[in-house]
Order: C-alpha cells, then sequence, then structure tokens
C-alpha cells in the first residue's frame, strides 16, 4: 500500500463516483477502479457497496476513510514542516549593526529567529552607519541597525524605531562628577565635549548639540572621534566628556563613568533601517520575529 493508494481511496470516497474521482486525479476510469480493487484485495475487505445509482462506503470503508485522511494529512504536516524548518532553500539575512545594538536588543531577536526559522542562514557584519547606508544601497545587507539616523533616511528607506533610549553623560573615573548619581547636563558646560565624526555617524553631532541645548547651553564640541569606542576611550584619557545612548556601556570602558541625567531627559532612538520595496521571505521572517520580541 501506497500514499496514492489512500489518494484515490479518498477521491472516490468523497465523490462516491470512479469517474468523477478519476477526472480529479487525471487518471483513467478504469485505471482507478483496479487501484481500488487492488487496495480492498490487499486489505481483505470490501470498501465499496457497487450499486446501481453509484457507489456507498460500507463500515469498514468509513473506518477506513478517517485513518486515510489522517496519514494523508500527517503526511503533508511532516511535509511541510520539512520545508518549512529544514530545508535550506532561502536565501541568507545579512545584517548590519553597530556594537551597541547588538549587545541590547538584537542579540536576543537573532536568538529567536535562529531556533524558529534554522534553515535561513544570517551573515552579521559589524559597520559604522555610514557603511549602513552604502551596504543597503548596493543591496549587501538586507537591514541595517545604526542606532539613531539622520532624519532625511525616511525618504529613502523604512525606519522603524525600535527602542527609545535614555542619553547619559560620560566621564572619566577622577573627574569632579564622576561618582554622582544622576546630574544636570547643564553642570558640564564649561567642559570640552567629545563629538563623532559626520563620515562615519552623520547627524549625530546635531542629536549632542540638541540634548545640550534642552540643558540651556551649547557644547564645545573640540574632538571628533570616529565609534562609540574612540569616543569613550578619549573620555578615558581626559581628553574631555560625552553624552551618549547609555546601551554604549554595554563597551569596555575602563576608567570612564557613565552618569544618568536627571535634566534633560532625553532619549536617543535604536533603529531598524532597510529598503522600501517589498522585503524578501527571509527579511519578512525576521522582521516579524523583530516586532515579536519588542512588541511593536
Amino acid at each position: 500500500m501506497e500514499l496514492r493508494h489512500l489518494k484515490y481511496f479518498v477521491a472516490v470516497a468523497q465523490d462516491l463516483s470512479f469517474s468523477l474521482a478519476a477526472k480529479r486525479l487525471y487518471i483513467s476510469q478504469p485505471a482507478l477502479s483496479r487501484q481500488i480493487k487492488y487496495l480492498e484485495n490487499e486489505l481483505g475487505a470490501m470498501l465499496f457497496l457497487r450499486q446501481s445509482n453509484g457507489l456507498k462506503l460500507t463500515e469498514a470503508g468509513h473506518f477506513f476513510l478517517e485513518q486515510a485522511q489522517d496519514i494523508l494529512n500527517r503526511s503533508q504536516i511532516a511535509v511541510e514542516t520539512i520545508k518549512t524548518h529544514y530545508t535550506q532553500t532561502e536565501e541568507p539575512l545579512m545584517v548590519g549593526y553597530i556594537p551597541t545594538i547588538l549587545q541590547s536588543f538584537l542579540g536576543q531577536t537573532l536568538h529567536q529567529f535562529g531556533r524558529t526559522y534554522p534553515q535561513i542562514a544570517v551573515r552579521f557584519h559589524e559597520m559604522l552607519p555610514s557603511q549602513q547606508v552604502k551596504a543597503l544601497r548596493e543591496g549587501a545587507i538586507d537591514i541595517a541597525f545604526m542606532g539613531n539616523p539622520p532624519d532625511e533616511l525616511e525618504t529613502e528607506f523604512t525606519v522603524k524605531c525600535i527602542k527609545k533610549v535614555p542619553i547619559v553623560a560620560l566621564v572619566w573615573n577622577t573627574h569632579p562628577l564622576a561618582y554622582q548619581s544622576s546630574i544636570n547636563l547643564a553642570e558640564l558646560a564649561a567642559e570640552k565635549f567629545i563629538g563623532i565624526s559626520e563620515v562615519t555617524f552623520p547627524g549625530r553631532n546635531d542629536r549632542i548639540r540638541d540634548t545640550c541645548r534642552c540643558a540651556g547651553f551649547i557644547p564645545n564640541l573640540h574632538l571628533f572621534a570616529d565609534s562609540h569606542a574612540s569616543m569613550i576611550a578619549l573620555v578615558a584619557a581626559g581628553q574631555g566628556v560625552a553624552i551618549m545612548p547609555n546601551e554604549a556601556e554595554a563597551l569596555p570602558h575602563p576608567q570612564v563613568r557613565f552618569i544618568s541625567l536627571h535634566h534633560p531627559i532625553y532619549y536617543a532612538r535604536s533603529t531598524a533601517v532597510w529598503r522600501k520595496e517589498m522585503p524578501d521571505h527571509s527579511l519578512d521572517k525576521f522582521l516579524k520575529i523583530l516586532f515579536e520580541q519588542i512588541q511593536i
């Protein structure tokens, strides 16, 4: 007995007609009749009563119909499960990220995505935001996690705020305010501030200035680092103070203190960015997992 015999039997049982079932199965009626007769001989029981006004299921036929439908359903589920979870058929997902995001929500999302869709390979690329934008335009990555991008990117890409991250102050560990639990940012107004390169983090210095304006002053940006890690290193060397999202605290920061701000209470956006066209299958599945994790 093969699965095709069960399919033939179910079709005939549903139509109670060899001719109708044969048309639906795209086989000849004599061939279908032979297959059903073969099945009855193998089972040693009549499945149909052949009457002048058509077919009728016997008691054995009714029982066997339930069993055959169950077997066919379970075999279909098994096939679909293999195709969904274990077949290497989908393109790998290319993800660009800045390291502060990987340490926060992205790591958990990637873990859940791997468990749900183990057949989809994921390629990670640590990139500066400017590199991520270029890679998105060229199709080298599918999605970028770049922190707080400039507003003008929203005209070119889909930009989704994943979460809002509090802005905090950074000072070297011997600074007079180093061990305060929180400060008013205006207390650092006279300090030199470390900014960040517009080439690598476009628009980020505008966010720094906006935060300081909320505290009533314009920051003296006198040095510009090319990454968060470089900013932290310059603060540790006493070259100035800085402000940045608190998720940067996941990065190594010896000799640097992260201090909460009680004024202004200011937030940066942590964002996901992808091309505006319809996402491919891998990205669409990833976005669903991402939104479930962050409950957007």
